[in-house]
Parts: structure tokens; C-alpha cells; sequence
């Protein structure tokens, strides 16, 4: 076998990785606090114990803030991290990072740390919140397939 057939061989593909149970989290928990407002706003009746009325608008606001409070929960649904031979990109909740691997030292699942960190060069670090503990052994396996790209650039 040639040398060129052997690298083909001990390649590492590229990740495309999304967190499973905080995906289920995050559709669970927006339903459930949508529901609650949407629930709460037809309860109320037209006046209360004290004395002061709900409106439609009020209750119009009720379902608002329950939409609002929901949107934001489902935000975690955006945690993903892409990696290939040039480099990681890593989305969280309200950022995207893309980092060349020759910037990376480690990839890393901290202990007491919900979820795995890139450790760069310049000793900032990023954390990786699509690759979670309690996705268990596929965030190991996503850990690995990184280290393995990571090593490749190496190369």
C-alpha cells in the first residue's frame, strides 16, 4: 500500500455536530412556558379580588411575553460545532467563532464544566456548548473526532 493510500485511510472526515438532550430541553421548556403564559392570560378574568380589571390588552400582553420567553429558550437550538481540515467553527447561543486549527491547542471537557472548551493560542479560551456532558458518549465521540481533526492539521 502506498503512503498516499495509507493517509486516505487514517483521514478524519469532517463534524457536524448538535447537541441532542438540551435540543429536547429547549423544545420542552419553550412549550411548556408559552402554554403557562397562553394559560394564565385566558384564566384571568375580567376583574380580579382587588379590585382592578384585566383587559385584552393585558392579556394580549401575557401571550406576548409567553411567545417572547419561549423564542428565547428555543435560541439554544442554535448550538452547533462544524469542523473540517482547515478549521472549527463553533455557534452558542448568541455567537459564531471560527477558528483556523494552527490558533487551537486543545479541545477539552473540563471537569464541573457543562461543556467542552477550545483552548487557543493566545490562552483565550472558547466554549463549545454544543458538545455537552449530558449527551455522554456521543460528546465523547465528538470530542474525539475533534482531537483527531485536530492532530490531522498537525500533520
Amino acid at each position: 500500500m502506498s503512503a498516499v493510500q495509507e493517509k486516505r485511510m487514517t483521514e478524519v472526515g469532517p463534524l457536524d455536530y448538535k447537541p441532542r438532550k438540551s435540543r429536547i430541553g429547549a423544545w420542552v421548556g419553550a412549550t411548556l412556558f408559552a402554554g403557562s403564559f397562553l394559560a394564565l392570560s385566558f384564566s384571568l378574568g375580567a376583574r380580579t379580588d382587588g379590585g382592578g380589571a384585566v383587559h385584552p390588552a393585558d392579556q394580549a400582553a401575557m401571550i406576548g411575553i409567553g411567545l417572547l420567553g419561549a423564542g428565547i429558550i428555543l435560541s439554544f437550538l442554535r448550538l452547533r460545532v462544524r469542523a473540517d481540515q482547515e478549521g472549527i467553527e463553533v455557534r452558542n447561543v448568541a455567537t459564531t467563532t471560527r477558528v483556523p486549527w494552527d490558533v487551537v491547542v486543545d479541545v477539552s471537557l473540563p471537569e464541573r464544566v457543562q461543556w467542552a472548551t477550545l483552548e487557543l493560542a493566545d490562552d483565550d479560551e472558547v466554549s463549545i456548548m454544543a458538545i455537552q456532558i449530558t449527551d455522554k458518549e456521543r460528546a465523547v465521540a465528538a470530542i474525539k473526532h475533534l482531537r483527531a481533526l485536530l492532530e490531522q492539521s498537525r500533520r
